[in-house]
């Protein structure tokens, strides 16, 4: 009975922590910030794979308001049907470089590499964003603020995700586990001592840039960002997260597919950094077990208070949606996705779970094999690549 008690106090314990982290986020978004004094050139780099949703993404890009960046977009061969669209897109300040295929490292890590080279020696930053979101209007200036200010040599953002529209709660309950899974992480308060980097928004100030060395870095990486991050703990260097990038990006899938993105995300956050691996973990667990021993103990009245902790987090998201996304994007957010928080519990431990074993990855077409150090040490065509990859849903974890 008391082993029993210690948990549930636990699992609520967890969840008033994480409804105050929400409140302290909605605080945090509302204090003035420091702004740079010049608006240097930037170079931002994305790496694209497939025309799925890029129009939306280039509309966005298109509509940032800082005056000085270019953009290289690369793509693995000239046969991506997002070719012609690139060519197309901001003409003037774009330039389209094509990386070939990966022979010792994941192609997105290629096509980064390969567009290095656009970097001019008056650019104060490099940026990196994924093609599977829709930036809003300001997220370029709000990224480079704090590298730009003295902030941090780097900063990072987090997608908020959506269950895409055609995902209704009961057929598409996976998508929509993921995206409140996402929704969570996104809503926290972030701290310098534990930031990790996601590749779809990351700035790196150009000092930096030299001190991390990314074609050595990323010579066999698989996941830039996880990879990136653990250098960047090496190297002492800040990893700040501007809490209003938050560029919606849509989900969709079944458990099957939802399930196997969340073992491959954490398999990679193992290999890459144990300590955040078993921190997710304990989260994972925590409202499992809570559960588990409030049914098994009798402590009915755990659950009323868990139901209003969840309630009230599911509040304080939607305000923070509010904040951060444009309106029609906020509007998606739906008011009853907190009551899905036991089969996103499951989902996420399932995952968690699942990742604990292994160095095998399949992503994009690709079979990966990955030494203890997260490095690839061989790459193979999946044997279901020829009928065309599923566009994967959004990372649990940043990437």
């Amino acid at each position: 009975m008391a082993m029993s008690a210690f948990l549930v106090a636990c699992w609520l314990a967890g969840g008033v922590l994480a409804l105050l982290g929400c409140a302290w986020t909605l605080y945090l978004l509302r204090r003035p910030q420091p702004q740079p004094a010049t608006e240097p050139p930037v170079l931002v780099v994305v790496p694209v794979r497939g025309a799925v949703g890029l129009p939306r993404f280039l509309e966005g890009l298109a509509a940032q308001d800082w005056p000085g960046f270019r953009v290289a977009f690369a793509v693995e061969s000239e046969a991506d049907p997002a070719v012609p669209l690139l060519r197309a897109a901001l003409p003037g300040r774009s330039r389209l470089v094509v990386a070939g295929p990966a022979g010792q490292r994941g192609q997105k890590v290629q096509n980064l590499l390969a567009a290095l080279p656009a970097l001019r020696p008056e650019d104060a930053a490099l940026v990196t964003l994924d093609a599977d979101t829709a930036p809003p209007p300001g997220m370029l200036r709000a990224l480079l603020r704090p590298v730009l200010t003295g902030q941090a040599e780097i900063a990072s953002g987090y997608r908020w995700t959506l269950a895409a529209p055609s995902s209704g709660w009961i057929a598409g309950w996976a998508a929509q586990s993921l995206a409140l899974i996402e929704a969570c992480i996104g809503a926290l308060p972030r701290c310098a001592a534990c930031n990790l980097c996601w590749g779809g928004a990351t700035a790196i100030r150009a000092d930096a840039l030299a001190r991390l060395d990314l074609p050595r870095l990323w010579d066999r990486a698989l996941s830039d960002d996880l990879t990136l991050t653990r250098a960047a703990r090496r190297l002492g260097m800040v990893i700040y997260a501007p809490l209003m990038v938050r560029p919606p990006g849509e989900v969709s899938g079944d458990a099957a597919t939802s399930l196997a993105f969340g073992i491959r995300q954490y398999r990679l956050l193992r290999l890459h950094l144990p300590w955040a691996w078993a921190l997710a973990g304990l989260a994972a667990w925590l409202p499992v077990l809570g559960v588990g021993a409030a049914l098994l103990g009798g402590h009915w009245a755990a659950f009323p208070v868990a139901l209003g902790l969840q309630a009230g987090r599911g509040w304080l998201r939607r305000r923070l949606a509010a904040l951060v996304l444009p309106p029609a994007a906020a509007a998606r957010v739906p008011a009853w996705q907190p009551w899905l928080a036991p089969p996103a519990a499951l989902l996420h431990l399932a995952a968690w779970l699942g990742s604990a074993r292994g160095r095998e990855i399949a992503w994009a077409g690709r079979h990966y094999a990955l030494d203890a150090a997260g490095d690839v040490t061989r790459i193979a065509p999946e044997p279901a690549a020829e009928t065309g990859p599923a566009r994967p849903p959004a990372p649990l974890t940043p990437p």
